[in-house]
């Protein structure tokens, strides 16, 4: 629990370090639209739609992942009951003391 306090500290720390250094504001000017802001935010901006892309983009891939995982599930409980319903117990072996002949 401490490591993930001191992690998340850390991480805390050069953020604000990072935001310090890079107050100065910028003009950016993208397809006609003219923006302006501090580096900071610009770049924790554009991190921010990095991220989502990827998320959205790997999203299709895990759900196929979930679904194919679930059906494989499905089919391991249903074998396992098959398995299960065709075990007989085994017949005591028949021990043929005195046979009359």
């Amino acid at each position: 629990m401490y490591s993930i306090l001191i992690a998340f500290l850390l991480i805390l720390f050069f953020a604000v370090a990072f935001s310090l250094q890079n107050a100065e504001p910028i003009i950016i000017h993208f397809f006609g639209w003219r923006f302006e802001g501090s580096l900071v935010i610009i770049l924790l901006t554009a991190l921010a739609f990095g991220v989502m892309l990827t998320v959205l983009t790997s999203l299709p891939s895990q759900i196929k992942k979930r679904r194919l995982i679930s059906k494989q599930q499905k089919t391991i409980a249903d074998l396992e009951r098959r398995v299960h319903e065709t075990i007989v117990e085994p017949e005591p072996p028949k021990m043929f003391l005195d046979r009359p002949e």
